[in-house]
């Protein structure tokens, strides 16, 4: 069988797919954390089939491709109900399986009513069988996360598929083809507290190495954004060896981008500290108006304006 990744403008062609979310914990703001799990099965939406059939040992039903699907769930009689990323394994012009990924990182009751409908709703929608993969790195709510949910009916209590550092699989060699690349960078989010998190770090970095720049770079970044402070200087550590051509580019790329910040940062304050200097007031729209800019040139034009401005107002015209 082959599993192609295939772009959005062929989903009419399509065979297979699979579905998944990331789910915020107690609030709906996005993190790195959250993003990095959808990232990488965006980049491969086999990855979402490789979690369920390899690394849980789910059956996967015979298909011909692998592709990504709507995130949305809705129906018009029910609320919204929208993924971050779905994929759906498809064969000839029949739906397979669907598959829903999602990340745990503190326990939230209102998943344990969310849940269910996630799963009942995609799998009206594909009309095909659908699992739901939730993703803890903490043992503590994966444990949570595993028993079942009541849902009212008798005999039909809902559980999920849990991913954890204890069934999640610590991969140290390399494939040398860059083939375990996602599973590996999941796998530092996953065994982040692990006492052999440098050795995951070290061997990830390895199977990044013959995928191209821009994409290793990429899923770098992924461990960086999502990885707590202990692991992350690790990793910085490991880049700044420099033992790949990527790591070089890649630490390139973010000290210019430190440095641009840095100056935005001065232009800034410069710009703050004239006005009060020249005794003009200033209202907190204004300033928020300056802090927020963001834009070098236009803080420096203020900058000039504001030497020769009788009101702040004047030097935003």
């Amino acid at each position: 069988m082959e599993v192609k990744s295939v772009s959005n403008e062929k989903m009419t062609k399509v065979t297979c797919f699979v579905l998944v979310r990331v789910i915020p914990s107690l609030v709906r703001v996005t993190t790195n954390v959250h993003d990095t799990p959808l990232k990488l099965c965006r980049e491969k939406p086999g990855f979402a089939a490789e979690l369920a059939g390899e690394i849980l040992g789910l059956p996967i039903p015979e298909h011909d491709e692998i592709l990504p699907y709507s995130e949305s769930g809705t129906d018009p009689e029910v609320r919204d109900l929208n993924a971050d990323n779905v994929v759906v394994c498809r064969q000839g012009k029949a739906n397979r399986l669907g598959i829903i990924v999602e990340v745990q990182r503190e326990k939230d009751k209102r998943k344990l009513i969310s849940w269910p409908a996630y799963q009942v709703n995609f799998r009206h929608r594909i009309q095909a069988p659908t699992v739901l993969i939730v993703v803890c790195p903490n043992p503590t709510v994966a444990a949570w996360a595993a028993e079942p949910i009541e849902t009212g009916q008798p005999a039909s209590a809902f559980r999920m598929q849990v991913l954890s550092p204890d069934n999640y699989p610590k991969l140290f060699e390399n494939s040398e083809s860059g083939a375990l690349a996602e599973r590996m960078v999941l796998g530092t989010l996953i065994h982040e507290r692990s006492d052999d998190i440098r050795r995951l770090l070290v061997a990830a970095e390895a199977e990044l190495a013959p995928l191209p720049e821009d994409k290793a770079k990429r899923y770098t970044e992924y461990m960086l954004g999502q990885l707590s402070e202990h692991p992350r200087t690790i990793l910085e550590a490991l880049m700044k060896q420099e033992t790949y051509p990527y790591q070089s580019k890649l630490l390139a790329d973010r000290e210019a981008r430190g440095e641009a910040k840095g100056r935005v940062e001065e232009a800034t304050e410069t710009l703050l500290e004239l006005i009060e200097t020249r005794g003009m007031r200033i209202t907190e729209n204004e300033r928020r108006r300056i802090e927020d800019s963001g834009d070098l040139e236009q803080l420096r034009n203020w900058r000039k304006l504001a030497f020769t401005a009788r009101s702040a107002a004047d030097i935003f015209g």
